[in-house]
This record gives structure tokens, C-alpha cells and sequence, in this order.
């Protein structure tokens, strides 16, 4: 079970735009000390995912714009390699001030988790001897696939930056790195990669914007501040690590919109974290079957609108269709095709239209694969969402057993309801 999808897809971008600003600008604010940290960071990686034993993250992400909150996450995560285990709470707040709040508790055998939308836990207990532990462990993200060369282009854009600021030791023998750019110290470079790839991130999530009111920036995009801290403990472990991101630009309207990502993260209780089962003794429990949580109450047909803006407004061009045929205890067969009204099929582009076979497995992600509309082999994953909706998605990339990410075309929505005949 996991986060509702629209609050994971708000976040995601939250992450991305963490990932592409923090990774490309935030190491620019540490002088000549950059190759300490950086050094530092892997060294931290490295630990967590294997030689820490158990510790304890807290992480917060905030997004603004002009000092209004479009929407801030808290996650709180437990790891314990040793036993296999982890639990974490996640609270989330959007634009209007609502707020969720999801628990997720794994082990080898068993999963616990309440989605924060409903008073109720799903439990999923494993029977057999197959080791899930892999699905609990920190993944190194200096050790996927094509982060080398990400590296050197981060290097390359950071440049000479690299000289700002000095690294300070600390009387206990750790480092503490700070530093701030202005709009006047950052290169043209930097903005225009800032600028292109903030609009790519906003074309890519068009429909995440309707749900956050995430103004839709188009001109005049650059990076008007950047201030940073990262605390290393005497034994090279980043203990903590703030950073603020201030971007700059334009609407279609000429309107100055200040995006400001916080992001703060911190390590802790090193050794001493300890994981407890929750204690569900008088809770709404439902247990679900090892079918990723689908039963035969799911079998039906779900539909989205495809919905695009043109001339300022937005419009509805069509249909995606999710036909769940069957749901056994190993396999769920079903249906997928989009129909899109004749006059926007060019700018559409290729229509979806496939029959998948999912079984899912007991350890790992799960993936079902289709064909595309050029006839090529994709991977796609499927799970509940709230009562009567379904979450699917698609042009997953499997980087290895444990990585991938998804490219969502255009206009795309997962979230899927049901149609229920009247």
C-alpha cells in the first residue's frame, strides 16, 4: 500500500526539483571544500546502505511560491538492516491546508500500512520463505546506473564555484559547510540549465499543476538566491543538511512568481533506532492478499478523462479506459486503451491499446509488460488507490533489481475511477 498517487506525483516534482536545483546549485555554495563534501556524501551513502546497522531520517520538503505554500512533506523512516525492517510516517499538506498522513511498516513477513485517507490498516502477511528485506534497505544513488556521468556534468556546471566558500572545522572534529549565492554570483550557465529544465519540469506535470496551483512559469527563468548547510560528524557521517532555492520568473501573464524550495534532512540515532510492531489490537484491520492488494471486489472497468489546456482553458479530448478482467491469487489479467476525439489525435500522438497478464511477486517491485503503440516491450505497475480508484503506471524503466523510474507521457493520469452502472 502507498501514499496517494496525486500526493506522490506533488511530491515527486517537490523531489525532482530538489534533485535538479540542490545537485546542480546547492554544491556550488561549498568553495573549495566541495570535494570534501562530495567525499562525505558517498562515504554516508555507502554507510547507510550497508554498515550503520540501524538509524533513524527525517526529511522535510517545502515548495512556495511567493511565500505562499503550495505544499510541504515531513518524512519520518526507521531502518533496521540487521532485521529486514523499516516503518516511516509521512505527513503532507497541500495548497489549501489539507493534511494526510500515511504509516507504512515492513518486515520480511509481514506489511502494515494506513494510506492517512481512511481509518483503516491493510496487512498483508507473507507465508512462505521468500526474502522481502531487499524492498527495506537504502539504496545507494551513487551506485545506480548513470550516475557517473551525472556526476561530471554537475562537476562541469559547478566550475570554478567551487571556490566560495571554505569548509569550517568543528571542535569535535567534524566540518560544518555553509555558504549563499546571489542572483549577481550565479553564471549564465547555471541559469540557462536552470531554465530549461524548469520548464521541462513543468511541461512534464501539467496535470500535477492543476493540483497544486504550481504557477505555470515560461520566461525569464533564473536562480535569484541559493543558501546552504551540511554538517559532518568526526567520523564523516552528514548528520544534517539544509538548503533553500529561490528561482525567479515569469507566467504567460508577465506575473513575477519567487518559487522557493526548503528542503532539510537529518541522520540520527545511530544504533540506537529501534522498530516496533504496531500494536493493531482494536484497529479497523483488512487484510489483503499477496496480489499487491487487489481481490475480486476490484474486478470492473475504470476510466480518466484525457484533458488538455488550449487558449487558456482546459478541455477534454478523450478517454483512457482500464478494464480489470480478472484477480486470482497469482495472476490479475486486464485491459488498457485510450480513445481521443479525431480533431486532436496529431497532437495527441500515439493511443494506447493493449491487454496485460500481471503476476505479482512476493519480493521487489511489480511490473506488468505490454506493447506499446510502436510494437516495443514496456514495463507498467498497478495498485489500489482510494475506495473504487486504481492507480496505474506506465514507460516504466528498469535501471536494475533495485531502481527504475517512470517517463509519463503528456497529459497522462494515473488515477483511475470506477464507473458503476446506475
Amino acid at each position: 500500500m502507498k501514499l496517494r498517487k496525486k500526493t506522490i506525483t506533488a511530491l515527486s516534482f517537490t523531489l525532482g526539483a530538489c534533485v535538479f536545483v540542490s545537485t546542480a546549485f546547492a554544491d556550488t555554495l561549498l568553495g573549495s571544500g566541495y570535494d570534501q563534501l562530495k567525499a562525505s556524501a558517498k562515504y554516508t551513502a555507502a554507510q547507510m546502505e550497508q554498515g550503520l546497522g540501524n538509524y533513524t531520517i527525517e526529511a522535510l520538503y517545502e515548495l512556495k511560491d511567493n511565500d505562499q505554500t503550495l505544499i510541504q512533506s515531513s518524512l519520518s523512516k526507521k531502518i533496521d538492516s540487521q532485521k529486514q525492517a523499516s516503518e516511516n510516517t509521512t505527513v503532507t499538506q497541500n495548497f489549501n491546508g489539507e493534511t494526510a498522513t500515511s504509516y507504512f511498516y515492513a518486515d520480511p513477513k509481514l506489511v502494515i500500512s494506513n494510506r492517512g485517507t481512511q481509518d483503516k490498516y491493510y496487512v498483508t502477511e507473507f507465508t512462505d520463505d521468500a526474502d522481502r528485506g531487499d524492498i527495506n534497505k537504502f539504496t545507494n544513488p551513487f551506485n545506480e546506473k548513470g550516475a557517473p556521468e551525472i556526476e561530471k556534468i554537475v562537476d562541469a556546471v559547478v566550475g570554478n564555484l567551487k571556490d566560495y566558500v571554505q569548509p569550517e572545522e568543528r571542535a569535535d572534529g567534524g566540518r560544518v559547510y555553509t555558504g549563499s549565492l546571489s542572483e549577481a554570483q550565479v553564471p549564465a550557465v547555471v541559469n540557462a540549465v536552470s531554465s530549461f529544465g524548469i520548464k521541462q519540469m513543468m511541461n512534464e506535470r501539467g496535470h500535477m499543476q492543476q493540483q497544486s496551483k504550481l504557477p505555470d512559469i515560461e520566461s525569464d527563468v533564473f536562480v535569484k538566491k541559493v543558501v546552504g548547510t551540511a554538517v559532518e560528524n568526526k567520523s564523516g557521517i552528514l548528520e544534517s543538511v539544509t538548503s533553500d532555492v529561490v528561482l525567479s520568473g515569469k507566467d504567460k501573464n508577465g506575473v513575477q512568481h519567487d518559487l522557493t524550495l526548503n528542503v532539510v534532512f537529518k541522520l540520527s540515532n545511530i544504533g540506537t533506532t529501534k522498530i516496533t510492531l504496531p500494536d493493531l489490537t482494536g484497529a479497523n484491520v483488512e487484510k489483503v492478499t499477496e496480489t499487491g492488494g487487489f481481490s475480486s471486489k476490484h474486478v470492473g472497468t475504470y476510466k480518466n478523462n484525457i484533458v488538455m489546456e488550449k487558449d487558456g482553458k482546459f478541455i477534454k479530448i478523450g478517454e483512457r479506459t482500464l478494464e480489470l478482467n480478472s484477480v486470482d491469487k497469482d495472476k490479475i489479467t486486464g485491459k488498457y486503451f485510450e480513445t481521443v476525439k479525431p480533431e486532436f489525435a496529431a497532437e495527441y500522438g500515439d493511443q494506447y491499446n493493449f491487454t496485460f497478464e500481471h503476476k505479482p511477486q512476493q519480493s521487489g517491485p511489480n511490473f506488468f509488460t505490454y506493447t506499446n503503440a510502436k510494437g516495443e516491450q514496456e514495463n507498467g505497475q498497478l495498485h489500489p488507490s482510494d475506495s473504487g480508484k486504481i492507480y496505474l503506471d506506465l514507460n516504466i524503466k528498469v535501471a536494475d533489481d533495485n531502481s527504475y523510474h517512470s517517463h509519463q507521457r503528456p497529459y497522462f493520469d494515473g488515477e483511475f475511477s470506477r464507473v458503476f452502472q446506475e
